[in-house]
């Protein structure tokens, strides 16, 4: 369960052109000035690897040979040890491309779809101008690392490049922004979908289709459930525009997409792929297979125009375009997975050491207990008709007396935040300093950071800097908020809240700083900063979501180095470089019809490397579970706590925490910590290498320190690998 969910409130290094990390908007030709201007880009690093020799269309190095063929609408890649050949038409070997006739066939047959969109009529009808069946251009060019093509789609009156690159383990594509000349004046471009039926594959044959839905999802091909089901497009990061903080309880919200990757399996052979630049403007396509095209498939596009409402029609919806482009270049990686180790955990593992040897991820300080997390709630304000009322259900002095309490009854590293601490209590940003007197005031916040700091605990205080109360002080309604495309503000269902611009957040941060730094704090929770990812129109504040990135990423960098410490709520990639703990990480999908299950994909990419915590314990509807579901993903255990009822929140805005007493639930934190340490304390600065179902509802995680943890959600035992597991237990194994 999200608690920001307020109603109504809100591998080895491959050779690229440009090798941006996940940190700014590579080759975009944008230099912003000062501190942000190391997060945007990194510069050209490509890394050594065996020599790639070109003979006129062909790359070939000493694993891989890429060709382009069929006038370079298609790409055809041979795997030199399996003799496996990889092409961007199709990969199923059972699937018949010539019994598809029409747009359908020209789509299969096209290395990609360029969609444009008239942006002088302002209707926003988008044509689709496959390869096959129209006329373009196409001329071959060398670059420092392989071949580039130049495409002249010729009905469109659009040319770009693309650029490919051969490595030790695949192949890489990349679309330089700057190629992209749209000499037609008729049509401008609004994405470009690539190479969408290289994962394509027919229903009933052994495999599956992965992609970064919540945990992770798996779209089993032997599973019909899928047929006919409508394709969904995934967000990388999200659209901020039905982001969850901005949606109500009970509203439908997108679904969370932390890493820019999918991949498919078909049974002993496999692919993973991942967006290596220009991620926070890419979309991941997953299409399950029809009646008219029985082909399962999924691919990114790069989105290169936003669309929005057009404000002047409100008798329908009509969609503009944006009349400029997003300047940032595009790249992916395609990463052929060895023989017999193309499952789902080979493609994390695959990715995994993909961001450690860019940088995006570490390994962590090692520590041999686990980590119990508390969020202590303390106070928010309740409406009233002519005056508001302080509801205060945890102060200093109580929070210091949960801490003590909590450090002599385990023997476990304490990590605490305090919610609602700030001068009004909680939502009522951008004013936090000073604390609330009516929790204690400074002397209260003093002192307990003063015990927390003597007695190993650490204490951080949560902060939240993207949004805002729109009835607060303290910022400008028209230069520090958030405008969409269409000049509208971007707001919650009540137009309560207000969205503050990258660049305003980071002045109040450095503000907040200023005075955080007086109390003895372990470090920060930057609430929602590893969630929301957004960019700005306005006027005086346009904002692009490579720059909001590179603002998230200096604060998270910089609370690190001030506190030592920082935790994300929220756990997109952008975040995993600099934070020590991410808040709120699903552990299932969103729960489509096409998705046969769901897989711990983040959490294989992130266990041993980062911390990351859920659903609160105290929170969740079935606890039991959840604790099992920590076990078998390597959760930390969180609680959300106050000293007092929570029934005195029910008529404020933060009404969902409905059991939270820590006198309450004091001994369900004592048997589930000891629970996690028996079951994952040696494992915690373990990676995860394989996961998988080894019986019916039994799963088996297994670490590269040799140690494998059976989960059973049956509810009677069973024997697997020779292990018994108990009725919903649990056993560990070295």
């Amino acid at each position: 369960m999200k608690k920001k969910i307020i109603l109504p409130r809100l591998t080895a290094l491959f050779l690229c052109a440009c090798l941006c990390l996940g940190l700014g908007a590579c080759g975009s030709g944008q230099k912003p000035e000062g501190a942000l201007k190391e997060y945007m880009a990194r510069p050209e690093a490509p890394a050594s690897q065996s020599e790639v020799r070109t003979q006129g269309d062909t790359l070939e190095n000493d694993y891989f040979k890429l060709e382009l063929l069929n006038n370079y609408s298609e790409v055809r890649v041979t795997d030199k040890t399996t003799g496996d050949v990889w092409s961007s038409s199709m990969n199923d070997p059972l699937y018949d491309v010539s019994k598809v006739s029409g747009r359908w066939r020209n789509r299969m047959l096209s290395l990609f779809t360029v969609n444009v969109t008239n942006l002088k009529t302002g209707v926003g009808v988008v044509i689709n101008y496959d390869m096959a069946g129209v006329e373009y251009e196409a001329t071959p060019y060398s670059t420092a690392y392989g071949l580039g093509v130049t495409y002249d789609m010729k009905l469109a009156g659009i040319r770009f490049n693309l650029e490919f690159a051969l490595t030790d383990n695949g192949f890489s594509v990349r679309l330089p922004n700057g190629s992209i000349d749209e000499y037609g004046g008729t049509y401008s471009i609004v994405s470009l979908d690539l190479m969408q039926f290289f994962s394509g594959a027919a229903d009933g044959q052994e495999g599956y289709l992965f992609y970064p839905d919540g945990s992770g999802a798996l779209l089993r091909y032997d599973d019909m459930s899928h047929l006919g089901e409508a394709a969904v497009i995934y967000n990388v990061y999200g659209d901020i525009r039905y982001n969850q903080n901005l949606k109500g309880t009970f509203e439908q919200t997108q679904p969370e997409v932390l890493l820019p990757v999918f991949g498919a399996n078909y049974g002993e052979r496999g692919f993973v792929a991942y967006v290596t630049c220009g991620e926070e403007s890419t979309n991941i396509t997953v299409s399950p297979a029809t009646k008219v095209v029985a082909v399962n498939n999924v691919y990114p596009s790069f989105v290169l125009r936003r669309g929005f409402n057009d404000p002047r029609v409100t008798t329908s919806q009509v969609l503009k375009y944006d009349d400029d482009r997003i300047t940032t270049d595009y790249e992916i990686h395609y990463q052929i997975l060895p023989h017999g180790h193309a499952e789902y955990s080979d493609m994390a593992v695959a990715y995994r050491d993909y961001l450690l040897t860019t940088g995006q991820l570490s390994h962590k300080t090692e520590t041999s207990k686990p980590t119990l997390s508390v969020d202590l709630f303390m106070g928010i304000e309740e409406d009233g008709l002519l005056f508001d009322t302080f509801r205060s259900v945890t102060d200093f002095d109580q929070a210091r007396e949960i801490l003590s309490d909590l450090r002599q009854s385990v023997d476990v590293e304490i990590d605490a935040s305090l919610l609602g601490w700030t001068k009004n209590g909680y939502m009522t940003e951008p004013k936090f300093f000073p604390p609330s007197g009516k929790l204690g005031g400074k002397s209260g916040l003093r002192e307990l950071s003063d015990f927390a700091a003597g007695n190993d605990i650490r204490l951080s205080l949560a902060a939240n800097f993207m949004t805002a109360d729109a009835d607060a002080g303290g910022y400008s309604q028209t230069t520090d908020i958030v405008f969409l495309g269409n000049f509208q503000v971007l707001t919650d269902l009540r137009n309560s809240i207000r969205v503050i611009s990258p660049n305003a957040a980071y002045e109040n941060f450095t503000e907040f700083m200023d005075k955080a730094k007086d109390y003895k704090l372990a470090g920060l929770k930057l609430e929602n900063i590893g969630d929301m990812l957004y960019y700005s129109y306005g006027t005086r504040n346009l904002t692009s979501s490579s720059e909001c990135r590179a603002y998230w990423q200096l604060m998270l960098n910089e609370t690190s180095k001030a506190f030592g410490h920082v935790s994300s709520g929220g756990g997109n990639l952008y975040a995993l470089a600099y934070a020590d703990k991410v808040t709120d990480i699903p552990d299932g999908d969103s729960g489509y019809q096409m998705t046969t299950e769901s897989v711990p994909f983040y959490q294989i990419v992130t266990h041993g490397l980062v911390d990351y915590t859920g659903e609160a314990y105290n929170l969740s509807s079935d606890s039991g579970r959840l604790l099992l579901k920590w076990i078998e993903y390597g959760y930390e255990p969180y609680f959300e706590l106050t000293s007092e009822s929570a029934e005195k929140l029910i008529n404020t805005d933060y009404n969902e925490l409905y059991t939270s007493m820590y006198s309450e639930w004091k001994q369900d934190i004592l048997s589930s910590c000891d629970e996690l340490e028996r079951a994952l304390g040696g494992v915690q600065n373990a990676l995860i290498v394989s996961h998988g179902e080894a019986a019916r509802n039994v799963f088996r995680t297994t670490y590269d320190n040799g140690i494998s943890i059976y989960v059973n959600y049956n509810s009677e035992p069973v024997t697997v690998d020779g292990v018994t597991v108990g009725a919903l237990g649990w056993e560990v194994v070295q």
